[in-house]
């Protein structure tokens, strides 16, 4: 892999969270860890009344005013704060000189820090599997400052 499709590799990961943040409507877990949280009677399977207080506890954050009812301008201030605290991430993460700015050896540093990270056999390269796995590693790692959803 060059490193200019592991930089794209490494930005469109960083698309995929603020997209499940934004996920604001009810939807399916996608995860073993979140399918077994959900699926309160350990049965295997997630019903409508398991699913509805997950559905109904987002419908609550949005109702900033607590009407009742989520407006448009409900949506866009929780959407607009998502978009604010990911910024603030990806800064924190690939803007090392806390300068305000990504330059292109930032970006490089950074793809270095992601393969070495993910590279579990260490043997330069990231198998599928490593990337799985490190995707996985990193989702169970509780991130500081952020509520998971």
């Amino acid at each position: 892999m060059t490193r200019l499709t592991l930089a794209f590799a490494l930005f469109g990961a960083m698309a995929i969270v603020p997209a499940t943040a934004f996920a604001m409507e009810p939807y399916l877990p996608k995860s073993p860890k979140t399918f077994t949280k959900v699926d309160v009677d350990a049965n295997g399977k997630i019903t409508a009344a398991e699913l509805t207080p997950r559905a109904e506890k987002r419908f609550d954050k949005l109702d900033a005013d607590h009407n009742g009812a989520v407006s448009t301008a409900e949506i866009n201030d929780a959407l607009q704060q998502a978009m604010e605290r990911r910024r603030d991430r990806i800064l924190a993460d690939l803007d090392t000189n806390k300068d305000g700015v990504i330059s292109r050896a930032e970006l490089d540093s950074s793809v270095d820090r992601l393969v070495a990270a993910a590279d579990a056999d260490h043997d330069g390269g990231v198998s599928l599997d490593e990337a799985k796995n490190y995707r996985l590693a990193k989702l169970r790692k509780p991130a500081t400052g952020v509520q998971a959803n």
